[in-house]
């Protein structure tokens, strides 16, 4: 951020969607329509493909979960004595 947007001058974040001439605005929606038309959002990265990151913070929350049922599970398979 810019200093000017602290003390209340300067460009906002929202500033970025205002337009000032009909050329500008027919621009922006085609170049909307294309993306959408080549399956990107309007960051330009892939609609409904899970990255690497997904997958790896997928398996985290996968493993915590078990390890979770591990915890709460093991001391009754301990007071049977199925473990020994």
């Amino acid at each position: 951020m810019m200093a000017g947007h602290v003390n209340g001058s300067g460009r906002k974040p929202t500033d970025d969607e205002k337009v000032a001439s009909l050329d500008e605005a027919r621009r922006r929606a085609a170049a909307r329509a294309r993306a959408k038309v080549d399956g990107r959002t309007s960051a330009g990265g892939p609609r409904g493909s899970m990255t690497t990151r997904d997958w790896v913070i997928g398996a985290v929350v996968t493993v915590m979960a078990a390890g979770m049922l591990w915890h709460w599970l093991a001391p009754l398979v301990g007071a049977k004595g199925l473990v020994r």
